[in-house]
């Protein structure tokens, strides 16, 4: 199943930047933080006539799992505040990673594609983000993990910070005072938009959407996402894989004799 998310007003944004903060912003609010934290200030117009268009992102590096030499990617358009994602995390994805991942035959990406409440979804992200490549997947499966206390929190007056700081902190191997500049820092806003734009060029209204990447090109995955299902769809990208080619004979090294000296009369 997927968690559909409206798109009529997100939907290819043309400034993606204060789309990034909008959320974000919000994001602080529903964590129960101060809304001064905005992240995003307003350039002053360098001219009355002529509006310049916001510059387009720098390429973002996927922080994939599993062997760099694996030709087979498992990509994944998830959100943390979906529960078919969290679902998918916690049922079936260990499995596929602990026959596939493991061993090195396919890498499995992770990409942010924000679904409501955006207010949440998006600070939830950011902080994954912001965690770094070692910990970005251990921040993810955490959030995963604990969804359900997340949302449980979110209904109380206070907000969610203190649950979602506590799952943060636990799983980064940072502190409160970091996860605050996680937060204060727009460009791992950024970053999750960024993502969650390129997920709707490719097609995704819906989370999670899963995709299979070769060197022949990007494959859509049907659901249902289960363990029986995926493993069918990777096993069939592996096996239309070309074959390796059969490593050369070493070549036997000539022997070289050496000749004895003559004797000296």
């Amino acid at each position: 199943m997927h968690q559909r998310r409206p798109l009529q007003d997100f939907r290819r944004a043309i400034n993606w930047q204060a789309r990034a903060a909008a959320c974000l912003i919000a994001g602080l609010a529903a964590l129960g933080m101060p809304s001064d934290w905005a992240v995003a200030k307003e350039k002053p117009k360098t001219s009355a006539t002529k509006a310049q268009a916001p510059a387009a992102p720098a390429p973002l590096a996927d922080w994939p799992l599993g062997s760099e030499r694996a030709q087979v990617t498992l990509l994944e358009y998830g959100s943390l505040t979906c529960s078919h994602c969290a679902d998918f995390n916690n049922q079936v994805l260990p499995r596929i990673k602990a026959t596939y991942v493991d061993t090195g035959r396919v890498r499995y990406v992770f990409r942010a594609f924000p679904t409501p409440p955006m207010g949440l979804s998006y600070p939830l992200h950011s902080l994954a983000r912001c965690a770094g490549p070692k910990a970005y997947h251990r921040v993810v499966d955490a959030f995963f993990q604990q969804q359900q206390v997340i949302f449980d929190a979110a209904q109380q007056g206070t907000g969610a910070k203190d649950a979602v700081y506590s799952i943060f902190i636990e799983a980064s191997g940072m502190n409160a005072a970091q996860a605050d500049v996680c937060l204060r820092t727009q460009s791992h806003a950024d970053a999750v938009n960024q993502q969650s734009v390129k997920g709707e060029e490719m097609g995704v209204t819906g989370t999670p959407t899963i995709f299979i990447q070769t060197a022949k090109g990007t494959t859509l995955l049907a659901p249902p996402y289960d363990v029986e299902g995926v493993s069918r769809a990777l096993d069939a990208a592996l096996a239309a894989l070309p074959p390796k080619p059969a490593a050369k004979p070493a070549k036997a090294k000539a022997s070289t004799k050496v000749k004895p000296k003559a004797k000296k009369p």
